[in-house]
C-alpha cells in the first residue's frame, strides 16, 4: 500500500482539474438552456465562447494526461494496468472531436427549437461521455495509487485511500 504522501500531488491536481471541468461544463449547459429561455439570455455567441473554454480545457488536460501525467505515473507503478490507460487515452481525440461538432452546431444554430434541442442532446451526449471517461479514470487511479477520486457533480469532491 502506497501512503498518501507517495500519490497526493497527482490525486489532488486530478481532483482539481475534474472540479474546473465540472464548473464549465454547468456554465455551458447554463449557456444552452438561457438561450431557449423567454428572454434568451444567452447567444448562440456565448454558447460558442463556453464551449471553446471547455474544449482548451479539455485539450490541457488531455496533454498532461499523455506526457508523463498521472496516467503515467500509474503505470509505472502498475504496468499491467497500461492497457487501461491507453484505452483511456485513446478516447481523448474523439472527445475533443465531440465538442468541435458541439461548437460547429452551437456557431450555426438559428435559435430554431428543433436545433436548440438537438444542441442540448448533444450536449447531454458529450456529458455522459466525460463523465464514463472521468470514471475510468477514477477506477485507474483506485487501481494504480489505492485512491479514489469521487467523479460525480457535487461541490464537495472527496479523496479516499483504500485501505
Amino acid at each position: 500500500m502506497r501512503d498518501y504522501n507517495e500519490c497526493r500531488c497527482y490525486v489532488e491536481h486530478l481532483i482539481a482539474e475534474h472540479r474546473r471541468l465540472h464548473r464549465m461544463l454547468r456554465l455551458a449547459q447554463a449557456a444552452i438552456v438561457a438561450s431557449g429561455g423567454p428572454d434568451r439570455d444567452a447567444t448562440a455567441a456565448d454558447i460558442v465562447r463556453v464551449l471553446r473554454q471547455v474544449r482548451g480545457e479539455l485539450e490541457h488536460h488531455f496533454a498532461q494526461e499523455e506526457s508523463g501525467g498521472c496516467l503515467d505515473e500509474v503505470v509505472s507503478r502498475c504496468p499491467g494496468l497500461s492497457v487501461e490507460a491507453k484505452r483511456i487515452e485513446l478516447e481523448h481525440p474523439q472527445l475533443l472531436q465531440n465538442v468541435d461538432r458541439l461548437i460547429a452546431q452551437a456557431r450555426d444554430c438559428d435559435q430554431s427549437l428543433e436545433n436548440r434541442l438537438a444542441l442540448e442532446r448533444g450536449f447531454d451526449d458529450l456529458c455522459r461521455q466525460l463523465d464514463a471517461h472521468e470514471g475510468a479514470e477514477n477506477a485507474l487511479l483506485r487501481k494504480g495509487f489505492g485512491a479514489n477520486v469521487n467523479g460525480d457533480e457535487s461541490t464537495e469532491e472527496t479523496l479516499v485511500f483504500d485501505v
